[in-house]
């Protein structure tokens, strides 16, 4: 289903990534549910939630993935939406059609699918959920779509009609975003007060799901337990295989591994700190293996406004509201300091095992966007103090740690500030060993230009609830780029319509009306042609690199791992668990 080396040669990736992906010796595939358990490691913190509308973390989106349908099927060996006839899976939408203006997208809907009550799944869950994401009540990270999407309307139980407020390039990605929500069981339980929805119990106790998995139980601080759906349509072999799905707490990264090497956990995702091992192993036939050349973006990112008093970007009317500026980072040239400040090779070796890939702004290589000339902040300690030091930051009693000397928030906001020390505090998800490893140096390189470094990991789900809540000062964690690859996703971190206190991604309440005229010139461009819109998306990029209100640091190859005994295993570019449903897990 969907739902997103140093010491290794380039052309040998390659070669390595193909080889990694061969199956298990074919066998009798298992009958319906006969094909064992599924168990994943989760690592951090709970789910947050079990309601797309409401998710803004992994850990849920990966369960959500599970029990409720996408709206567009994906098609796995391009990497791009299709519908069934053209090789789309996990998605309601049968076909579509497209208006000659590109205002209006008519979907037809497929009619096997249903809820585990037996109810089917209509226009009206689509709708449903659209209508909870337009409602300012509810808390929901997906308001970037209200910029592109007009109306959703039933047109009747099995057509869906769209209307966009103007022609998009990228209308299907954010199209893609809207949830299917069982609306005959939300209506009853709230009607259309969707302010009801944020703390509903159904959040996390679902009545009704529909996927290859149904939800059976979620033990907090233990694990989430799924059961084979065999009402699900699109089973690759006609069926669900395996007899169920569980995502399993685990500590930290080092005891998931330990019991993945217990036989204990099916697949996952390997530390830096092993990956050399773990190639050499799965070479060798212990495991099967799975790489991406580009994984997950690491970044810190730095609260320009003030955390003391959060506010949202814009009121009601789409005005700007005041956010202040933070004592610290609301100054451009510290966050450019900062980044001269890194050593990035120290980072590689120390917390990303020799297989990071520096960044210097908000793609990733894989992007048909992705500025290949755009070269990231070298290490330049000298740059970095000379910087502090015109943006008012002194060490004035040779004690190491830089003091405000006539700094921007002394003598724009409050005067008082004025000899306070340079310290923050920088947060992280606790249990990633990688992370917490990365923390640590981070806070050293840092320090040696002067910055006080609080570093924290705390547990996930806290994290990302004072981040989107905007109280933080420097936040360290993963951004997922969106699959199919789509170079308007910076519209969703960095666009004042998404700075909402409380549930929007740019929670760091960046604002540069040249970076969003530039988005909409990209996204709206008569004709999509894809050079011009690159050379619109590279000026962002510029902008963002040269404004830093990430630090992005780097991205790498990644390697997840299988047992070696799962039959069926064969992952797509993107999409290693694709086909989950037809895994065959022998039984214990």
């Amino acid at each position: 289903m969907n739902k997103l080396t140093r010491i290794i040669l380039v052309g040998v990736l390659a070669a390595l990534t193909i080889a990694l992906s061969v199956p298990v010796m074919a066998q009798e595939v298992p009958g319906p549910g006969e094909g064992g358990a599924i168990v994943y490691q989760n690592f951090g913190a709970d789910p947050a939630t079990f309601n797309a509308v409401l998710s803004s973390d992994g850990t849920s989106a990966a369960v959500i993935a599970r029990i409720f349908p996408s709206f567009l099927p994906v098609n796995p060996d391009i990497g791009f939406y299709a519908p069934a006839s053209e090789g789309g899976v996990d998605g309601i939408a049968a076909s579509w059609t497209i208006s000659e203006d590109g205002l209006v997208y008519t979907f037809t809907l497929r009619d096997d699918y249903t809820w585990t009550d037996g109810t089917p799944v209509t226009a009206d869950d689509v709708v449903y959920a659209w209508n909870a994401i337009a409602n300012d009540s509810v808390a929901t990270s997906l308001t970037y779509i209200r910029d592109v999407i007009a109306t959703v309307e039933a047109a009747d139980p099995q057509t869906v009609v769209i209307t966009l407020t103007a022609p998009a390039c990228n209308a299907l990605n954010n199209i893609s975003v809207i949830p299917v929500l069982p609306s005959h069981i939300w209506s009853g339980l709230i009607g259309e007060d969707y302010a009801l929805m944020n703390d509903s119990e159904e959040n996390l106790n679902p009545t009704v799901t529909s996927g290859p998995f149904s939800f059976l139980n979620f033990r907090p601080g233990e694990q989430v337990t799924l059961l084979a759906d065999q009402n699900y349509p699109e089973g690759l072999q006609g069926y669900v295989v395996p007899e169920g799905l569980i995502f399993k707490n685990v500590p930290d990264q080092t005891v998931g591994l330990e019991q993945f090497l217990a036989n204990e956990i099916t697949y996952l995702g390997v530390p830096e700190a092993r990956k050399a091992e773990f190639f050499e192993r799965v070479q060798a036939g212990e495991f099967q293996g799975y790489v991406s050349a580009f994984g997950n973006m690491r970044f810190v990112g730095l609260n320009t406004a003030d955390p003391a008093n959060p506010q949202s970007a814009l009121d009601e009317e789409g005005n700007p509201i005041d956010q202040g500026i933070h004592p610290i980072f609301g100054d451009v040239r510290v966050r450019q300091a900062l980044n001269y400040a890194i050593q990035f090779e120290e980072i590689n070796q120390g917390a990303f095992g020799g297989f990071g890939v520096q960044a210097s702004t908000h793609s990733l290589g894989n992007s048909w966007a992705h500025p290949q000339d755009l070269a990231p902040y070298p290490f330049d300690q000298d740059q970095a103090n000379a910087l502090l030091e015109e943006a008012g930051w002194v060490d004035t009693d040779g004690d190491g740690v830089r003091n405000c000397q006539g700094c921007l928030y002394a003598t724009e906001v409050d005067p008082t500030f004025e000899g306070s020390p340079l310290t923050f505090k920088l947060e992280t998800n606790a249990g990633n060993t990688s992370q917490e490893a990365l923390g640590v140096i981070l806070q050293d390189q840092w320090s040696q230009v002067g910055a006080d470094v609080d570093f924290q990991p705390i547990d996930f789900n806290v994290l990302v609830e004072g981040f989107t809540a905007q109280t933080f000062d420097a936040v360290m964690i993963f951004w997922g780029f969106g699959f199919p690859a789509d170079p308007d996703g910076v519209r969703v971190t960095f666009d004042p319509e998404n700075d909402v206190v409380g549930s929007g991604f740019n929670a760091v309440s960046y604002n540069n009306p040249r970076v969003n005229e530039l988005v909409t010139q990209a996204r709206t461009l008569p004709g999509c042609d894809q050079a011009e819109r690159t050379a619109l998306y590279q000026e962002v990029y510029q902008i963002l690199h040269d404004e830093s209100p990430w630090i992005w640091l780097g991205s790498g190859e990644t390697l997840a791992v299988a047992q070696g005994s799962v039959a069926n295993f064969s992952p797509r570019p993107s999409l290693p668990t694709w086909n989950e449903d037809e895994w065959a897990i022998p039984r214990q």
